[in-house]
């Protein structure tokens, strides 16, 4: 079945707060890269690129159909030499702030997202998307991440692809509570290191995915943000997930300017990583699970 939408298009729904239409990482560093990472998934599902050794090689010339992966694809194709697949994730990171605006256009254009006084909303009500292809419905992405965690199922390569981003990208407080990754932490490794593809997809498909996903899990790409541009990144995340809008309503580890803020901050240079939480009973930081065993933010 042909996809309506695509990997890009989804990994961003994951970061639409359905009640208050805040997105989380709206101005990130961390997201523009996970987006470059699922751009360049959809772009070799559509086997217009192949890899050698890394490096990101052109090999269908014709356009996917699909606005922004065009784009993309066309900086590869008129790309003067090959470049390594990190060269082009943070080469393609660099049009985040356009990529979403794309993104943003071609949802509300398909009825997924619908804008209020400012505020994107998803656009449906229910646990499916209001649209068929060849007469299935598809499930909302959250929901079809929860069921393929919660059970045995086998999943199709775009969701073993979709959870391995939102894993090693540290998106899936935006999908389970911290108790759920806790509790199923084994099966969510288990399928984003990719150990269950079976489907008949390209072999240049599955290559430049799991070189993809390598960069992500060996901290290669971005080493190069500093602890203050982490913490913003974890203060608009939590906005998203509490419902906050002003910067004075967060709980004190993450308001700006108080003493508990600048403790977050020192937390955050010692550990390196964002993918931190904080018991204001006892007065300890400790880090997310999963944070250290491969996710690189």
């Amino acid at each position: 079945m042909d996809h309506l939408l695509t990997i890009s298009e989804e990994l961003f729904l994951i970061t639409v707060n359905k009640q208050t239409g805040r997105k989380a990482f709206l101005k990130s560093k961390k997201f523009d890269i996970l987006l470059s990472a699922s751009i360049l998934m959809d772009i070799a599902l559509h086997n217009r690129i192949d890899n050698d050794l890394d490096y990101i090689i052109p090999d269908r010339y014709e356009p996917t159909g699909h606005p922004l992966l065009d784009i993309a694809l066309e900086q590869i194709q008129q790309s003067e030499e090959h470049q390594k697949i990190s060269w082009w994730l943070l080469k393609l990171a660099d049009k985040g702030s356009r990529f979403r605006e794309i993104l943003v256009s071609g949802l509300l254009e398909k009825g997924l997202l619908k804008m209020e006084r400012e505020h994107v909303f998803l656009g449906f009500s229910s646990n499916t998307y209001p649209i068929l292809v060849d007469d299935q419905e598809i499930v909302e992405v959250k929901t079809r991440m929860k069921t393929l965690i919660f059970s045995n199922e086998l999943p199709d390569f775009r969701d073993v692809v979709i959870i391995s981003v939102a894993w090693y990208g540290g998106l899936f407080d935006l999908i389970l509570t911290e108790e759920e990754i806790q509790k199923h932490q084994k099966r969510i490794e288990q399928l984003a290191r990719m150990d269950l593809i079976g489907q008949a997809v390209s072999k240049s498909m599955q290559e430049v995915t799991r070189s993809i996903i390598g960069f992500m899990n060996t901290k290669e790409i971005l080493g190069i943000r500093k602890p203050e541009e982490k913490l913003e990144e974890l203060v608009e995340v939590m906005k998203a997930l509490m419902h906050i809008d002003l910067d004075k309503d967060m709980p004190e580890w993450l308001c700006k300017g108080t003493h508990q803020y600048n403790k977050t901050l020192d937390y955050i240079r010692k550990t390196g990583t964002n993918e931190i939480v904080f018991n204001s009973k006892t007065g300890q930081y400790g880090l997310k699970a999963g944070a250290g065993k491969g996710q690189i933010f």
